[in-house]
C-alpha cells in the first residue's frame, strides 16, 4: 500500500491492490475537504483546499523509499512547510508534539513538533494537483533524515498539538508493517 497507484518497480506498472489497512478513497471532494489544526494551540485553525493557497509554496525534491522495497525517484512534492501552519495555529509554550491523522480516521502518525515544522504539507505532484491516489488533496511528506515511508501521511485532514507524544493514537508504523508479512 504504501506504493501508490502509477508507481513502478524495477521498470514494471504497479497499481495498488493491498487495500486492507489503509484504502484509498474513491473519490475526495477538494471543494468539501478541509484541514484541521486542533489541541494545545492559541487559535485552532480549519483551512479549505483555497485558504491553502495563501501560504507560501516550497518545492522538495527527494527520492521515495518504501519499507517494501520500492525506490521512486525523484518525486518533486510542492506544498506548505507545516511550520507555517503550526505558527498561525500558535503552538502553547508547553506545546512539543503532534500527530497527523488521515481523513479515513484511523491511520495517524505522532511526532515531535520540530521535526514536524520542517516537514512538506504536499498539494502538488511533479507539478500537477496532488491526486486523490497519491494522498490528494494534501499528503504529509516528512523531509528530514531518517524519515520512513508510513510517516507520508496521506489525505492529511488533522493535526493536532499536544505536550506529550501520541503513543495510543499512533497507528502508521503498525499499519504499514503489517503489510510486510
Amino acid at each position: 500500500m504504501c506504493a501508490p497507484a502509477g508507481f513502478s518497480i524495477g521498470g514494471v506498472p504497479t497499481p495498488v491492490t493491498d487495500l486492507r489497512s489503509h484504502p484509498v478513497p474513491d473519490a475526495v471532494d477538494a471543494e468539501a475537504w478541509t484541514l484541521r489544526v486542533t489541541g494545545a494551540v492559541d487559535r485552532s485553525l480549519r483551512l479549505t483546499a483555497a485558504a491553502l493557497e495563501s501560504f507560501p509554496l516550497e518545492t522538495v525534491t527527494a527520492d521515495f523509499a518504501c519499507a517494501e522495497g520500492w525506490v521512486a525517484d525523484g518525486l518533486a512534492w510542492r506544498g506548505i512547510r507545516v511550520g507555517e501552519l503550526l505558527e498561525r495555529a500558535g503552538p502553547s509554550a508547553e506545546a512539543e508534539h503532534a500527530l497527523v491523522r488521515a481523513m479515513d480516521g484511523d491511520y495517524a502518525c505522532s511526532f515531535p513538533l520540530e521535526t514536524l515544522s520542517d516537514a512538506l504539507l504536499a498539494v502538488e505532484l511533479d507539478g500537477e494537483p496532488l491526486p486523490v491516489a497519491h494522498g490528494g488533496p494534501a499528503r504529509l511528506v516528512p523531509t528530514g533524515p531518517g524519515r520512513d515511508c508510513w510517516e507520508s501521511v496521506k489525505w492529511v485532514s488533522e493535526i493536532r498539538v499536544g505536550e506529550t507524544p501520541f503513543p495510543d493514537a499512533d497507528t502508521a508504523k503498525e499499519t504499514a508493517l503489517s503489510r510486510l508479512g
